[in-house]
């Protein structure tokens, strides 16, 4: 069983009811934090999790809204004296980023009792970044302004996959069959660059081949209601708009 904990599910500028977009998925007892965004100590807690216990940080790529909690959580960790290690996977492109951020913040100098490994992989092509005995999780391509990935989760024959902030992106329509699809749609209806509209989503993707589909880097006063009201039947019971602080169990 895996499960999803949404601790942010709004776009780049957060709003009263959303903040940024991130996400922890537990499989098998491992936890793997999905970009690092808001207050992320107080959300994983909120989500009857320990700061301990966070095994991946996947950072699918380095604006802003998807990665400035990172230092906070690390200065968590260390206050709370963390002693398990920590791996980070990022982008290659992003190593120096990354590098030159725990400078600035000097981490270094907090005398840490964890090991944190960064562990790079290329953000060009689908690669393998976790392999269990029962999950594998992989990176693939997204289509933003910086180079971004999404990722994919297989375990027990299922499989969930988050776009990540992306344009419509045809690798989605590769897979034989999702069992949950994440999506961004920093719009409902209109086309923004370098993102997803929910109709776009819903028009352009093979939904007959994915169970379910949960919208995530919301906007606000957007008409995300008016469109999935434009869907009926079998359709419209697989479309989810996501919230903060959700649970989904698969």
């Amino acid at each position: 069983m895996a499960e999803i904990s949404f601790l942010g599910t709004g776009s780049a500028v957060p709003s009263v009811d959303r903040d940024n977009t991130s996400i922890l998925f537990t499989v098998d007892d491992i936890n793997i934090l999905v970009d690092v965004s808001g207050n992320p100590s107080r959300k994983i807690k909120e989500m009857n999790k320990t700061l301990d216990e966070i095994d991946y940080i996947l950072l699918t790529h380095f604006h802003i809204d998807h990665i400035y909690g990172l230092p906070s959580l690390l200065w968590g960790m260390w206050l709370e004296n963390r002693s398990r290690p920590l791996t980070i996977l990022i982008n290659e492109e992003n190593e120096q980023d990354l590098e030159s951020w725990f400078q600035t913040i000097k981490l270094a100098e907090l005398d840490i009792n964890f090991t944190i490994t960064i562990q790079t992989f290329n953000g060009d092509t689908s690669s393998e970044v976790i392999s269990r005995d029962n999950f594998q999780v992989r990176t693939f391509p997204a289509k933003h302004a910086v180079p971004t990935v999404g990722c994919e989760i297989n375990f027990n024959g299922k499989t969930i996959v988050y776009s990540a902030d992306t344009k419509i992106n045809s690798l989605i329509n590769e897979y034989e069959s999702i069992d949950l699809l994440i999506h961004e749609a920093t719009s409902a209806k209109e086309v923004v660059d370098y993102h997803s509209s929910m109709e776009g989503v819903l028009t352009s993707y093979e939904l007959d081949k994915i169970k379910q589909v949960i919208f995530v880097h919301l906007t606000d006063d957007e008409p995300y209601e008016e469109i999935l009201n434009e869907w009926d039947g079998k359709t419209a019971t697989k479309i989810k708009i996501a919230n903060d602080l959700m649970k989904v169990k698969i």
